[in-house]
């Protein structure tokens, strides 16, 4: 059995993408992975949505072949069409996998407590605890970078062309900050910090999100490159604050956070509510995580058990997590 966090989004959302600096944590929900040999073919079991399939090795090789190609090209249309089916990133990941240590019949077992289709790395989550469960079951030695850059794989078919922070999240652990040309760095903090995450109860779309932000920065690069500075700016200070355990900057930084998601024209009138009824009773700080429009909030506060009443009232769904938590294992 292999486990690895959910990964949350903490500062640099968007401004990522334009050469600044992001922070994201590792959470305290998990995906979980069990691989146990059978006598013939590969079965993949997706426990928490009810989906299970068998396949041939054969079926495995071309579907990875394909896929695969598919990424490398770029081939945007051939990913979007392929990820209809729920099995391709497992499939992609599989013969990989199979390629490198040879093929082994097994019965693949899934459950996962992480939120789908939130921003909170619930498919890199899933995938890292396949990766590992697959390197236990054969003692094939694999290092954690390893480890992720397998699991990224299942992100390259889910998401098209993911940075691999979610992926490094979840397989690392605590805390990563990432920079395009730089890539992923694993920080030295300690501190494990308490968050709400509340639901908006909207689905994103990152897509239209990135691409709203594009199209601003079209027109207006200097306006929106100073936004971008100052979200570095932000993830830099959240960073000092989280090796220094200053709680109280941290939350400052994390509403400086939402300011500039609001000049971004990325939040919503329901996130703002979320954020109001927060700020109104006592938290420190609070955000969207990952790229707005919907998805979910953080909040940092000392009175979580009472928020989360309120917003149950809300009709919001919200539950208490932990940040800086163990990755793999």
């Amino acid at each position: 059995m292999a486990s690895a966090p959910g990964s949350l989004k903490l500062f640099g959302e968007h401004a990522v993408v334009y050469n600044r600096l992001a922070l994201s944590a590792a959470f305290n929900r998990r995906a979980f992975c069990e691989v146990s040999p059978v006598q013939r073919g590969i079965t993949v079991n997706l426990k928490d949505l009810g989906k299970r399939r068998k396949f041939n090795f054969n079926e495995v090789l071309r579907s990875y072949t394909e896929l695969k190609g598919m990424v490398e090209r770029g081939d945007m249309h051939g990913l979007a069409k392929a990820r209809k089916d729920v099995f391709s990133p497992y499939k992609m990941i599989l013969g990989d996998f199979f390629r490198e240590f040879g093929f082994t019949a097994i019965d693949v077992s899934i459950n996962s407590d992480v939120p789908r289709n939130s921003g909170l790395g619930s498919s890199a989550a899933v995938f890292c605890s396949l990766a590992a469960a697959l390197n236990s079951f054969v003692h094939g030695g694999l290092g954690r970078e390893q480890l992720a850059e397998l699991a990224n794989l299942g992100d390259k078919v889910v998401h098209g062309n993911p940075s691999g922070l979610d992926a490094s999240t979840c397989t690392f652990g605590g805390y990563i900050s990432f920079r395009r040309g730089e890539g992923i760095n694993p920080l030295k903090i300690k501190t494990e910090v308490p968050m709400l995450v509340v639901n908006t109860g909207s689905q994103k779309d990152t897509g239209e999100m990135i691409g709203r932000v594009a199209e601003r920065y079209k027109t207006d690069k200097r306006g929106v490159g100073r936004i971008f500075d100052r979200m570095e700016d932000t993830a830099l200070s959240g960073i000092r604050a989280l090796k220094s355990s200053n709680l109280k900057k941290l939350g400052g930084n994390m509403n400086t956070a939402q300011e500039c998601f609001r000049e971004l024209g990325l939040s919503t009138p329901g996130i703002e509510k979320i954020i109001e009824t927060a700020m109104n009773n006592g938290a420190l700080g609070a955000k969207i995580t990952g790229a707005g429009g919907g998805g979910c909030v953080i909040i940092l506060t000392k009175e979580p058990g009472e928020l989360t009443s309120i917003y149950k009232r809300m009709g919001c769904e919200s539950f208490q997590t932990l940040l800086g938590v163990e990755g793999v294992k």
